[in-house]
């Protein structure tokens, strides 16, 4: 009675940590100044183009169509289009939620919590308009409706609505297609293979066998028209697979703002991908012990993941997942770590202090990553809409942008609230004699971000002045003087 009583109190007592990391998520959607990957996917909705909309990896499905009923409504701003992905972070943070008050002991919930609301880098990606969020999302639905599935009153709609959305997953990014074939073998495997050869009778399983063919081929088809036009996916990944996924989520985990020695990032990234290997072979082989319908499923849908993974890389040259596109895995080997620790050392005095050291650094380090007007990617979009505010206040005609932003200036403030023209000034180092002669008098103002370069001017007359600087991110506005 008093263990249950304990129980129900760790419970609402999470909920409540629940609900500040929900409302840091919403705080962040609309604080953080709109990112040139989200401008780019609302330009493709604005001045949709099948060609360059399709060519292009950075299109995610769902979020384009989240995005397309956004501006049909009339809402353009950032956190207006993000409204999507806040939604399915809220709903990937609930049924994480869900999943901790199944755990026992307040050490187990207190680790399961740590490791899916306090990572800073999971936390601004589920409240930025991309396909990852959605992705993670229907991750966990399909999850949860596979474990419905294996209930003895089971339902057929509940293992048919698990295929459907680790399908939408696939569509949602197509990173975790990975996700959807592993799967599809467990199951097909559990619904139909597992107790009897009689399944080519039901006409539930061509209904199945249907839908999944069907998203093979439409994210098949898909990855090979990107690849034929843009091959932009091949530009983003790495070499190693320690470096590019474990390393990675150290690297993205302490938000860049702590610095650890190469050696030993690599070290903890080796002995990171040792548990998950470990605690996944142990949720597999010793699934008769340990009673856990999860755990074994995740398991191998892990293990399978970065089978495939490798395979890519030694066969087709397919680059491993890192950082953003490596979430996929990150839910998943939350699931096999908690579980394993929790089956392996039980109720140890050791497993209590190492849980609670890990817990209590997590705590502390996402303290210090809070943030509301910027992040771990894209940190060169942040104040952008205060750039472009101010400019617009001086009426300027043509100003001269450092890269960083002039795409996010071009493909999103240019057609929402900005009346100038503006023009990437790094395009003009290439002919510097060209660019003395004919091109900078032109401008009226210029912006730059910190390094400051402008040794490539030095040969010309005219001068410049700065009238303002942001201290945030120590940007300039330089009035070109003429």
């Amino acid at each position: 009675m008093r263990n249950g009583i304990y129980k129900n109190t760790y419970n609402n007592l999470f909920f409540i940590f629940g609900i500040i990391i929900v409302i840091y998520l919403l705080l962040r959607a609309y604080y953080v100044d709109i990112t040139d990957d989200e401008a780019w996917s609302f330009y493709n909705v604005k001045k949709f183009w099948y060609v360059e909309t399709l060519c292009s990896g950075n299109t995610h499905w769902f979020n384009f169509a989240a995005i397309k009923v956004a501006l049909l409504l009339g809402f353009e701003k950032a956190w207006q289009i993000r409204w999507f992905s806040v939604l399915c972070g809220i709903t990937f943070l609930y049924l994480g939620f869900n999943w901790i008050k199944t755990l026992e002991g307040f050490y187990n919930k207190l680790f399961a919590f740590s490791l899916i609301f306090l990572n800073p880098y999971l936390i601004e990606y589920l409240s930025l308009a991309r396909g990852y969020s959605a992705g993670l999302c229907f991750m966990v639905i399909s999850l949860y409706f596979l474990i419905k599935a294996t209930d003895k009153n089971k339902k057929r709609i509940w293992p048919f609505l698990s295929l459907v959305f680790a399908g939408f997953s696939a569509i949602a990014n197509f990173g975790f297609f990975y996700f959807f074939v592993i799967y599809c073998v467990v199951y097909f495997y559990q619904v139909y293979f597992k107790n009897e050869l009689g399944f080519f009778k039901k006409s539930s399983f061509y209904v199945d066998v249907f839908y999944a063919i069907g998203i093979v081929c439409l994210v098949l088809r898909a990855l090979l028209f990107i690849r034929e036009c843009a091959n932009d996916l091949s530009e983003f990944g790495g070499s190693d697979l320690i470096s590019s996924v474990f390393v990675s989520y150290i690297n993205t985990l302490l938000y860049g703002n702590f610095y650890l020695p190469p050696t030993i990032k690599y070290s903890i990234g080796s002995v990171l991908f040792l548990i998950i290997m470990v605690a996944s072979l142990y949720g597999i082989l010793k699934s008769k012990s340990h009673l856990n319908q999860l755990y074994p499923y995740i398991s191998f849908i892990l293990l399978g993941m970065f089978f495939l993974t490798v395979f890519n890389k030694w066969c087709f040259n397919v680059l491993y997942p890192t950082e953003r596109t490596a979430l996929m895995f990150y839910p998943l080997s939350i699931i096999v770590v908690v579980q394993f620790f929790n089956r392996v050392l039980m109720k140890s005095l050791l497993k209590k202090i190492l849980v609670y050291i890990i817990s209590g650094l997590l705590i502390i380090n996402f303290s210090l990553n809070v943030k509301l007007i910027s992040g771990y990617d894209h940190s060169y979009c942040m104040n952008t809409n205060q750039y472009f505010e101010y400019l617009s206040s001086l009426n300027a005609k043509k100003v001269g942008l450092p890269v960083e932003l002039y795409f996010v200036f071009l493909k999103y403030y240019q057609i929402t609230n900005c009346q100038f023209q503006g023009e990437s000034i790094n395009n003009y180092k290439v002919n510097k004699r060209w660019l003395l002669n004919n091109k900078l008098q032109d401008f009226e103002y210029l912006l730059i971000l910190p390094p400051y370069d402008l040794s490539y001017y030095k040969r010309t007359s005219i001068k410049f002045k700065v009238i303002k600087f942001f201290p945030e991110t120590r940007s300039l506005v330089l009035e070109v003087i003429k």
